[in-house]
């Protein structure tokens, strides 16, 4: 039984937490068993995306010790994802179904590649299975027997035919709300329903009003009196379903059990008001229609749905809006000020006190009066009803007179009236306004920090705590000149500022702070950010322990004795010498200004503080200065900040600039010598080169030379790289010749290629073609094969995997010492978290080598993982990477610091075009891709090869070879076939992992897609065809398809080549071999091979013909030991044939002799 909780812990907490709401979703379709083993079981699942994509995900477990082997995903992260996640948990509810479906799928007796104890030991796993899925479906079934059984007594008992009365269904019902205007210092209103029925006289009252609106919600039926009726919101007319929604937003219901009738419900004052707009906007809306509302008409209207208690009649709206008034009064009671009263301006200009209505303060302000409802005009908001009554009667005393007039009287004239403003004009002398500042004494005791604020406008200061302000304070405000603006929203702020966090004592006007983080902070961050506006009296104990730095640092690089290594002096002058860069960085990240000099070599700082003294002696760091410096040497890989040398790496002077060090506190040298090293490493300076093997069997392009060239330097220097060229520029016979000198200088060293499993026996092949002396092993096979092979090791020059077979030995190859390891599409190790990227970091090797077409595909993340293999350290921590390039935080200045990244990396990647060396490229570049049968393809093409070799026999000698060549032709292609898919030979559904070359064709897309190519794939074979344009529309991959079929070919051609976002175009070799313009692609895919080339360069020139901008590449396709490597060795041995244009395969096969046929036969 598998541990699904140990699985998921191959998760993120974050990853695991989204693929748990997939699975809750139900956006796991299917899940089925490819391949079960007693150790081993691999999932193949479909999981749809949050915009509807629908993505294969497979899981690899091992069965006993419930671990991840590996994983794939065609999203775009592919490993570690959310939808491998979401299988867990499906496969965790399903796994004994699956097994139990899979079983029944499943002959154990004709599986001839599973020994026998393996047999028996998944007929337990099977048995085991089946046990618990019976168990889990009886439980389910009696579950379900049970919920039957309630719902349906539950119905029974609920359904009209128990029920002599009759159900009445409504149709433009009226609603009728009734409320009692709340007590003062209440905030609910109680409201009661009643009903107004077309067949109805009289109005019907909801005597419970929580039934009834249950009832409305849920679609259920409801008795009132002795009738059932059935409501539901389309029943009621419009003003009615909209004041009922709300109402079945906002009601509340009271638990008094004594009150059985429950007629009431209560709706907060607010949302009431928002209840009362929209009534007042569908009045609005029906009175305009029927009759315009102008000044000749009604200045009172009912308003729909609304009705008082206290009258027991509509609530009427006023047309006119209501509007605030503010009257000022003078008054001179011991000292001069002003009364200030709000009033409510209604129609016909009849005037009332605030206290007289009830006010609304939503987000359309309104207020009842006298049983009507007014709006406030437009420009009166929620906030202004809400400071009403705060305001109702306040005086303000002459001192306040300016910074009244200043700042409250214009924003008060902007939405209100303001009645007997001559007061201000001929009592009050004009304002005169200062600018605000401020001054902060801080006292230091004891351990804490107390802080007093006052403002200050000029000559006049002002307390900021309302406690401390006197009468002496107020009285300078008045001065011959004016009276004194205080500009309170800019108090505010400052305050806010300052004393974020801090305790405030309101009686002492005291702001204090005990923890030691924050009094550094304040002292460190927030008394340098104010110091422009704020005057601050810090005491002596206090700034003592404050120290600003003004330190130096001295570099002095020179060469080493190690050609890969240069040696390197640090000192520093300074406080910060003893420090660490890990501290500083942390400082930039987190903005931390500021360093405990008592812990400054530790990133850890104290949290308590001796009584009566300081915290400590605290060094404030200037950041902007010092994040440059920190970055420099973060880069060379230096930590420790004092007096050393130590050896650095070749590489880690890429992106060292002696200009990167002006203006900067940094005394920087470098001898002439290892100047001269940096630019051979960075190219400017050219390397001896070394002349291409004589065992080489190819003529080179010129940068295919400078390839090798730059390899070779690499090489020397003991730096590793990516070779990124683009498809179709060769980039494996230029790892193949840097393995070939390798090889003649190292001779007892073997290096190792890792590649996807579709290229296993493709890069065997191409060692073959190139380099035939090189002793090449291919590890395939079961455990026991495997470790067979490696077993002999020491007899081979290069040993070649697959991503995934390395994770499986890996505990083998790690501790072999290897030359070279050379990855090839490298995106497999994209991801730092996969098993994959883990596992080729573990391998032992002098020198390392990527080969990719797309070195980065979606993200800078992607970058780090491939350095990280290549040269860990080159670009720091993954944290600090992704700081410093993807979160661009502002302090480490990210935007150059990516101009600076492009300079590290660029001596380490050689990237070439088609388009940048189109003049040294052939017109076409041919390329063979090889791949063994599968394990399915190879039981059947055995089987069938065998019997067909006996029938023909039989055949032959009966009736002679000349006379069965139509039968010769079909078993051939019956052959080809099973080359090609199972699937096409046996017209079965098609299934994942059956044909290897299917699966090497859906990497090698993958891989042309990501490089922005546009591929043309022909096969002979339409059913081959429909299995590829299938799985591209469950991928969602656009493509446009041609076969004998199809009608308007001109059309579907042009769209394809206009179209750059169409990557892919099937076609039928038949039908498009001929008289078509493909140009608009670069790529051509041959899936099944033909009996004649010449049909197969007809095809190939559709792409490659007049009109064409770029280089061509065509692509072959072979399965090993098969009919399919036969027939091209055919090809290579009557090369006179190539030059023939032959339009049937019965004339190939005339040519061929009955010996020629047994040996195509042959398995």
């Amino acid at each position: 039984m598998l541990n699904f909780r140990k699985l998921k812990h191959d998760f993120s907490p974050t990853i695991i937490k989204e693929g748990k709401s997939l699975y809750d979703k139900g956006m796991v379709v299917s899940s089925k068993i490819i391949n079960l083993k007693p150790d081993m079981v691999r999932f193949s699942c479909r999981v749809m995306g949050s915009f509807d994509n629908c993505y294969e995900s497979e899981l690899e477990i091992d069965r006993h010790e419930s671990v991840i082997i590996d994983s794939d995903c065609d999203c775009t992260y592919k490993y570690d994802c959310q939808h491998l996640a979401a299988v867990l948990f499906y496969l965790e509810a399903h796994y004994n179904q699956i097994l139990v479906a899979y079983s029944k799928e499943t002959d154990l007796e004709k599986a001839t590649h599973v020994d026998d104890q393996e047999k028996e030991r998944l007929r337990e796993t099977f048995k085991e299975a089946e046990t618990k899925e019976h168990a889990r479906q009886d439980k389910k079934f009696q579950k379900e027997l049970l919920e039957e059984y309630i719902n349906a007594s539950q119905l029974l008992g609920q359904a009209s035919f128990f029920h002599p009365e009759e159900e009445i269904a409504q149709d433009k019902a009226e609603l009728a709300v009734v409320f009692t205007p709340p007590q003062k210092g209440c905030d609910q209103i109680e409201i009661q329903l009643s009903l107004r029925l077309p067949f109805r006289s009289k109005s019907l009252n909801i005597s419970q009003i929580k039934t009834f609106i249950d009832a409305i919600r849920y679609n259920e039926a409801l008795y009132i009196g002795s009738k059932r009726y059935f409501f539901s919101i389309s029943s009621f007319d419009e003003a009615s379903a909209e004041i009922l929604k709300l109402i079945i937003d906002f009601a509340r219901f009271t638990d008094n059990k004594g009150d059985k009738q429950q007629r009431s419900a209560y709706i907060d004052i607010e949302a009431f008001g928002t209840l009362l707009a929209v009534s007042y906007a569908i009045a609005e809306t029906r009175f305009a229609s029927s009759a315009p509302l102008n000044d000749h008409g009604p200045e009172l209207y009912p308003m729909p749905c609304i009705y008082c208690s206290t009258i027991e009649e509509p609530l009427k709206l006023a047309i006119n809006t209501a509007m605030l008034r503010f009257e000022l009064d003078y008054l001179e009671v011991n000292a001069p000020k002003i009364l200030l009263k709000p009033k409510i301006v209604l129609q016909n200009r009849h005037i009332i006190d605030c206290e007289e209505a009830l006010l609304f303060e939503c987000a359309k302000p309104g207020m009842i009066y006298q049983n009507t409802y007014y709006r406030f005009k437009s420009l009166i908001k929620r906030k202004h009803l809400r400071s009403l009554p705060a305001i109702r009667d306040m005086t303000i005393p002459e001192p306040l007179f300016g910074t009244f007039v200043e700042n409250a009287l214009s924003e008060l004239m902007r939405f209100a009236e303001i009645a007997h403003k001559d007061i201000i004009e001929r009592f009050v002398t004009l304002p005169f306004v200062e600018k605000v500042g401020a001054e902060c004494d801080i006292h230091y005791l004891n351990g804490e920090l107390e802080a007093s604020l006052n403002f200050v406008y000029g000559s006049v200061k002002v307390p900021a705590a309302t406690s401390q302000l006197t009468v002496e304070h107020i009285s300078t405000f008045v001065t011959p000149e004016g009276i004194l603006a205080r500009n309170l929203t800019e108090e505010q702020k400052i305050t806010d500022h300052l004393f974020q966090d801090f305790v405030f004592d309101p009686s002492q006007g005291i702001y204090s702070a005990k923890n030691d983080k924050k009094i550094v902070e304040f002292m460190t961050e927030v008394i340098p950010a104010n110091q422009h506006r704020v005057k601050f009296n810090c005491p002596e104990n206090l700034l003592d322990q404050f120290i600003y730095d003004d330190s130096t640092f001295y570099l002095s690089l020179k060469e080493s004795s190690r050609i890969d290594m240069y040696e390197v002096e640090v000192k520093v002058d300074g406080y910060l010498n003893g420090v660490t860069v890990d501290l500083l960085w942390d400082c930039l990240s987190s903005k931390r200004a500021f360093i405990e000099l008592s812990a400054k070599k530790t990133s850890k700082r104290k949290t308590k503080v001796e009584e009566n003294k300081a915290p400590y002696k605290i060094l404030v760091l200037d950041l902007e200065k010092l994040a440059p410096v920190v970055q420099i040497f973060d880069e060379m890989g230096i930590n420790r900040l004092d007096a050393h040398s130590e050896q650095r790496p070749l590489w880690s002077l890429a992106s060292l600039d002696v200009e990167q060090f002006s203006g900067l506190p940094v005394e920087f040298s470098m001898t002439e010598k290892l100047q001269e090293i940096q630019q051979q490493m960075l190219g400017h300076v050219p390397c001896k080169a070394r002349d291409i093997p004589s065992v080489i069997q190819a003529s080179l392009r010129n940068y295919q030379v400078e390839g090798i060239k730059w390899l070779d330097r690499l090489r020397g220097m003991h730096l590793n790289g990516i070779l990124a060229d683009d498809m179709g520029l060769g980039k494996t016979l230029q790892a193949i010749i840097t393995l070939t000198q390798y090889k003649l200088d190292h001779p007892e060293q073997p290096s190792i290629v890792v590649c996807p499993t579709s290229l296993v026996y493709n890069w065997k092949e191409e060692f073959a073609k190139f380099n035939p002396e090189l002793r090449v092993l291919p590890v395939d096979g079961n455990p026991s094969q495997r470790k067979k092979l490696l077993s002999d090791i020491d007899q081979y020059d290069i040993i070649i995997t697959s991503y995934t077979l390395l994770q499986k030995d890996i505990e083998f190859y790690k501790t072999v010492p290897f030359g070279y390891i050379i990855l090839d599409e490298a995106q497999h190790i994209k991801n730092r978290g996969t098993r994959n990227a883990q596992s080729v970091k573990m391998i032992q090797a002098a020198h390392r080598l990527i080969l990719t077409g797309t070195p980065i595909e979606n993200s800078l993340e992607e970058l780090w993982s491939l350095f990280d293999f290549l040269m860990p350290g080159l670009l720091s921590s993954y944290d600090r990477f992704v700081e410093k390039y993807i979160r661009q935080s502002a302090t480490l200045q990210s935007g150059k610091n990516l101009d600076n990244l492009r300079r590290k990396v660029a001596p380490f990647i050689l990237r070439r075009m088609k388009r940048d060396v189109l003049d040294d490229l052939p017109p076409v570049s041919e390329i063979v891709y090889h791949c063994h049968l599968s394990d399915v393809q190879q039981e059947l093409y055995r089987s069938y090869a065998a019997s067909a070799r006996e029938e023909l026999s039989q055949l032959v000698k009966k009736e002679g070879f000349d006379r069965v060549q139509i039968h010769v032709l079909a078993t051939l292609t019956r052959l080809k076939q099973i080359c090609c898919h199972p699937a096409i030979f046996a017209k079965d559904k098609p299934e994942s992992g059956d044909s290897s070359k299917y699966e090497m064709l859906l990497e090698l897309l993958q891989t042309l897609m990501e490089s922005k190519h546009k591929t043309v794939i022909f096969s002979q074979y339409t059913r081959m065809l429909n299995i590829m344009r299938e799985d591209l529309q469950k991928q969602g991959i656009r493509f446009e398809y041609l076969d004998g079929s199809s009608k308007n070919r001109l059309s579907i051609v042009k769209k394809f080549n206009e179209d750059h976002n169409i990557p892919i175009f099937l076609v039928s070799l038949k039908a498009g071999g001929s008289g078509l313009n493909l140009v608009g692609a670069d790529t051509v895919i041959h899936y099944d091979m033909w009996w004649n080339p010449a049909v197969e360069n007809q095809a190939t020139d559709r792409v490659h013909r007049l009109g064409q901008k770029n280089s061509v590449s065509s692509y072959k396709l072979i399965t090993l030991n098969t009919i399919e490597e036969k027939i091209l060795d055919l090809h290579n041995r009557k090369k006179s044939l190539v030059k023939e244009v032959v339009s049937r395969d019965e004339d190939m096969i005339a040519k061929l002799t009955w010996e020629e046929v047994l040996e195509l036969l042959q398995t």
